[in-house]
This record gives structure tokens, sequence and C-alpha cells, in this order.
């Protein structure tokens, strides 16, 4: 699920960017973008996008650390997705393994893994070239590259912070998931 949070925090900025921009937001906003951006917070998620960044008092200057960067107080906005257990969410086929789906849900940092057990309501076996399953039954196929709608089923985080990881469990055994066209058929079907 996607979030914006609004985050209040002391931000560095070098003396040579401090006393020369026209822009302090600006230059502050840039700082965060590459500092946070594309990177993990634990409470927050996947943080996507600083969305906004304003200066909110005057610069503070550490004067026993041995630092020369002014820290600023800053107030800005993050745009974040975090994986919710038991959510529904639609992503892409990245990946097919003997062991099931890789999925990519959101930014391309998230990725699950629909076991091949949780692909469909059959049995299923391997494609010949190997890129995707197909049911046993009803010859459906799902491959790399194929929009699909998951339930996220569990979510373990592994390793510490700040470099931890999400393992991901997802299915698509349920009413209303697999693949888009799948879902399509089944909707003009009831109709």
């Amino acid at each position: 699920m996607y979030f914006i949070y609004e985050v209040e925090e002391w931000v560095g900025v070098s003396p040579s960017v401090a006393f020369t921009s026209d822009n302090l937001d600006k230059a502050v906003l840039d700082i965060l973008r590459r500092d946070l951006e594309n990177k993990v917070d634990e409470e927050m998620g996947f943080i996507i996008a600083v969305i906004e960044a304003k200066v909110v008092g005057d610069g503070l200057i550490l004067p026993l650390s041995g630092d020369p960067d002014i820290y600023f107080p800053v107030r800005y906005k993050v745009l974040t997705f975090r994986p919710i257990e038991h959510e529904v969410a639609k992503g892409i086929v990245t990946k097919a393994e003997r062991s099931g789906l890789y999925v990519r849900l959101g930014p391309r940092l998230v990725e699950g893994l629909v076991h091949r057990s949780q692909v469909m309501d059959e049995n299923v076996v391997e494609t010949p070239d190997g890129q995707g399953f197909q049911g046993v039954n009803t010859n459906r196929v799902v491959r790399v590259g194929d929009v699909v709608r998951v339930r996220i089923t569990s979510i373990a985080k592994t390793g510490t912070r700040p470099a931890y990881v999400l393992k991901i469990g997802l299915t698509m055994r349920q009413p209303y998931l697999g693949k888009e066209e799948w879902l399509k058929a089944a909707a003009k079907a009831e109709t």
C-alpha cells in the first residue's frame, strides 16, 4: 500500500551550499532525494520519492563535532510503499523458477514469491520455455511479463537495520486473483 508521511528532522547542508544557494528549500530537497529515495525505512517502508521539503528554522553548527555541515530543521513529505499482510495487489511477473513466480509489487524494489502450489486452483507444470506455468486441467498459462492480481500472505524481515530485506509470500489461489485475462473472462462469464 502507498503512504505519504510528513517527517520533521535535522538535515546537514554543506556551508558552500547553505551560503550560496538562492533557494535553500530546493537545495535541501535535492539532498533528501539523494539520501532517501530508493532506500528502505523500517517504519515507513520503501521510499519512492521525497515530494517536498521546507526549512522551518535557523541552522545550527556543531562546533565540537568536527562536522562542517550546518544543520537545519526541515519538514518534508515522502511517498512510500509498504506491503501489508492480506492486502490484494497488482503486479508483474518478473521471473519464473521451478519453485514459483516472482512478482514485482509497487516500485521496482519490491518482489514477492508465488509458490508453484499457489499459482492456480489446480496442479501446474512449467511451460516448455521455463518462463511460466500452465494449468494441467485448463491449460491456462501465466508467464514472465504478465500482469497478475495477488494477495500478500506473509511478510518476513531478514537481516538487520539498515540493510534488511523483506521476504513476501503471495498467492493467486483465491477468487478474483490471478492473471488479468482470467479475471476478465470470469467477470464476462458471470454477466
